[in-house]
């Protein structure tokens, strides 16, 4: 028996300002807010409403511009779907008839109401960032293995407290700094199994032992 949303809570969903929509275990999409409808008929691409019912990978692979990353999409729901994660964020490009491709996050996440056990739907919450760089859209398109660039000396020197790492011009800066300025990474928000249980106990149950 499919899934049902009651309508307070759909209610709750369409004062977000977040575009979101919600899809079952089997990524059936049970609702999209109007918020989610509103952003994609302005760029001209096809009214979410209509795919109510339908598998949401239908609804990405219109404007997913690299094919590979509805794999990845699809993976990082499935991750929060078996109980890998509470939350995943992701970084796409989406492409818009005779527009410039445009970056957007996408954060998936479990939606608890008084009836859940376990987890039976997800919230996929879109954040648009704005126009693609050229730079940016090349570099996910090629997905060339990372070179890191030359560290002088073989031992990198960080802060046994904070674990700042000090870098080529003397400064101390943070591990995600350091990585990005060697390996050109990009860093998208999470939080792990153990975190989860230390910050939010409160859904800990979910996560598989």
């Amino acid at each position: 028996m499919p899934l049902s949303l009651s309508t307070s809570l759909t209610s709750s969903l369409n004062t977000l300002t977040h575009k979101a929509l919600v899809i079952d275990r089997s990524g059936i999409i049970l609702f999209i807010n109007d918020h989610y409808n509103a952003y994609l008929e302005h760029w001209g691409l096809s009214s979410a409403i209509l795919m109510t019912g339908s598998h949401y990978l239908e609804l990405f692979e219109e404007w997913i511009a690299i094919p590979v990353q509805l794999t990845a999409l699809d993976n990082a729901v499935q991750h929060v779907l078996q109980g890998r994660r509470l939350i995943s964020s992701s970084e796409f490009i989406m492409h818009i008839p005779d527009q410039p491709d445009r970056i957007f996050i996408l954060d998936a996440f479990p939606l608890f109401t008084e009836r859940s056990c376990g987890i039976q739907s997800l919230i996929l919450s879109l954040h648009d960032k704005g126009p693609a760089e050229p730079r940016q859209h090349e570099h996910v398109r090629s997905c060339h293995p990372l070179r890191p660039r030359r560290i002088s000396g073989s031992l990198v020197p960080i802060c046994a407290s904070c674990k700042s790492v000090r870098g080529s011009k003397e400064e101390w800066i943070t591990v995600e700094r350091f990585l990005q300025s060697q390996l050109s990474l990009q860093f998208t928000h999470d939080i792990c199994p153990d975190c989860i249980r230390q910050l939010y106990p409160k859904y800990a149950g979910v996560l598989n032992q």
